[in-house]
């Protein structure tokens, strides 16, 4: 494993500046003597003191040949002394001087006031040195500066930032140019989207899906799209409907608006949910669109990362915590609605995985006739709606349309004449109108506490948004008895199931078979396109794994796909519906304790269709195809 860089160049600077012979002096005597790493103390016009590794002496100026290699002059002669250092005082190696005196620590003075001879030092090694002192000077700031910017730049991706640091260690000067090119190539980028970003939210068109390099400059690949699409601009809001002011200066920024731009782009194409999902080297982005997920973009793992934590700030969730699950909400403002989002996070093997439901309060709102259902089942279902007390239940898997069908039937009542009430968790509709009161568990709200507060507000009309226990559903129950019409929703696969089910809530048979009037089980199937549908003969047996046949030869159609559908082959979904009316005949069956296949051999004998025939009649109409019917079933 690599050294961290500033204690490699701490350690390089020191060795440099430790080196011996720094500052020596090379003498060389005329006999032939050496002294290699000599220094010189002092020196006049008669003598030179030197420190050598046996002791100080003074060399006499005529024993002396150069200093550093320049020449010394004649010097006046004088009587050569005889107080030479001992033989095995000289180095190894060297022959002490003839007429060199031995005087430690002592400094003779001077003679006489003559000229002095002095010695030029040869500077050539000791400015060698001091440059390559000062380059690893430098050396050591790169290393410290790349350090520090990698680290902040790449928060996210630990790998990132330890490439640069080794790139910059091992390649002095050459990894610091290569750092500074990706450094600007990044700031560019990171600036185009930026502005992209800004020109999205002041309403300006921007560049096409299959246009961009991506919400980061190149890092995100975008799917491609053929079908033209108009931008549209929203502010973001917090949960009580204030504007959530966002700071350019945060870290988040460059996040948020990536963020911005799939959450507008989720809504123009319909997505019920947004996936934010990590993988080992990026994030995926699918939207569920029409019950299906769709991969949309991908991601650098840094660049989902950042997304995520921007998509927590606006939800108030802990941006910190990434270890355990949490929940929180938003929600954005369009220039002709408010759309809600539901935020999910949850910790995998890769990194914190998001969902986001999307409740489009007034957009998604159906008539009664958008359903699909027949206009003789149409029929039914608008007369028993109008009834004054009893329960209405729809049916179905979680995404079957339930409390779309509920709603659908809540707007064909009178809103003036009646006070519609609703308690739901969360409120996916707004209702002209009702009074709705959102479940809020953290406040004491929950559909038990809410049911008992809405009964003291004098309703006609009760909407609960779903019978989760046998409290709430002992409750709607009572209420229906005592003269109110509650509507709510239950999970059963189908219509003749859920008297059971009430039952295993604690609700007695009895009390079932008093207060229902009707239950409307459903699954949702895809539309087909129509420019794009192709027809062939059927063989018969399409459907005999559901026990269903098709009339042999008869025309029906399968998904192709083209531009208008985004090449899925199916534009929109309906539903298909089972209506089981509750008459004396049923309840007197429930009261008996009858089996539930005794129960739905009498309504079969009275023209029940279970949902899967409702199915195969969409089938022949061109409306679906078989895939659909049985996936739903």
């Amino acid at each position: 494993m690599l050294a961290r860089p500033d204690r490699t160049a701490s350690l390089i600077l020191a060795a440099l500046l430790l080196a011996p012979g720094l500052f020596a002096a090379e003498i060389k005597l005329k006999s032939g003597s050496v002294y290699s790493n000599a220094k010189i103390l002092h020196q006049d016009a008669h003598s030179v003191e030197i420190q050598v590794q046996f002791g100080v002496i003074n060399v006499p100026i005529a024993n002396i040949e150069s200093i550093d290699g320049v020449l010394i002059g004649q010097a006046p002669k004088t009587p050569a002394p005889t107080n030479l250092p001992p033989p095995e005082m000289a180095p190894p190696g060297e022959e002490p001087p003839a007429g060199a005196v031995a005087e430690p620590g002592k400094k003779p003075k001077p003679e006489s006031k003559e000229p002095l001879v002095t010695a030029q030092h040869k500077w050539t090694m000791d400015l060698f040195l001091l440059g390559l002192g000062v380059a690893a000077w430098l050396w050591l700031a790169m290393l410290l500066w790349i350090q520090k910017d990698a680290d902040e730049r790449y928060t996210d991706s630990s790998d990132e930032a330890k490439k640069w640091n080794s790139i910059a260690l091992l390649l002095p000067g050459i990894g610091f140019l290569l750092y500074l090119i990706r450094r600007m190539k990044d700031l560019r980028e990171e600036a185009v989207a930026v502005a992209a970003a800004e020109q999205a939210a002041a309403g300006l068109d921007i560049a096409e899906p299959q246009q961009k390099r991506g919400l980061f400059g190149g890092r995100a690949k975008v799917k491609a799209t053929t079908k033209k699409k108009q931008r549209i601009g929203f502010e973001f809001l917090d949960e009580d409907g204030n504007p959530i002011e966002i700071r350019k200066d945060l870290p988040e920024m460059t996040g948020i608006e990536a963020a911005r731009e799939v959450l507008e782009e989720a809504i123009m194409d319909r997505a019920s949910d947004v996936h934010v999902e990590p993988h080992e080297k990026e994030y995926k982005v699918r939207f569920r669109v029409d019950g299906l997920l769709q991969e949309r973009l991908i991601f650098e793992k840094t660049d989902g990362t950042r997304v995520v934590s921007a998509l927590k700030t606006l939800a108030q969730i802990d941006v910190a915590e990434k270890r355990k699950a949490q929940d929180g909400r938003f929600r954005v403002r369009t220039g002709v609605r408010d759309v809600d989002f539901r935020v999910a996070t949850a910790a995998s093997i890769y990194g914190e995985k998001m969902v986001l439901r999307i409740l489009d309060r007034k957009g998604g709102r159906l008539d009664l006739s958008d359903l699909g259902m027949k206009t003789e089942m149409l029929e039914e279902f608008n007369k028993v709606i109008h009834s004054r007390n009893g329960i209405i239940l729809a049916t179905g898997p979680t995404g079957s349309g339930k409390t779309s069908t509920l709603y659908a039937a809540l707007s064909q009542l009178d809103h003036n004449r009646l006070n519609i009430m609703t308690i739901e968790d969360p409120v996916e509709y707004e209702l002209e109108g009702a009074t709705q009161i959102p479940v809020n568990v953290k406040a004491g709200v929950t559909y038990e506490s809410g049911l008992r507060s809405i009964l003291r507000q004098d309703p006609d009309v009760i909407l609960v948004g779903e019978m989760r226990d046998s409290e709430a559903a002992t409750i709607a129950v009572r209420a229906a008895l005592t003269g109110h019409l509650v509507f709510s929703s239950l999970h059963t696969k189908d219509a003749i199931s859920c008297v059971m089910r009430l039952a295993d809530l604690g609700v007695e048979r009895y009390q079932v078979s008093s207060a229902m009037l009707l239950v409307v089980a459903q699954r949702l199937v895809r539309v087909l396109c129509n420019e794009c549908r192709e027809p062939y003969k059927a063989k018969g047996d399409e459907l005999k794994e559901i026990g269903l046949t098709l009339p042999a030869g008869a025309m029906i159609y399968r998904a192709k796909g083209c531009e208008a559908c985004d090449r899925t082959g199916y534009q929109g979904r309906s539903g298909i519906f089972e209506l089981l009316i509750f008459d004396e005949d049923l309840r007197r069956a429930i009261n008996e304790g009858t089996s539930q296949q005794a129960q739905f051999d009498m309504v079969r004998k009275k023209g029940f269709r279970p949902y899967r025939e409702d199915g195969v009649d969409k089938v022949l109409a061109g409306v679906t195809t078989v895939e659909e019917i049985i996936q739903a079933s």
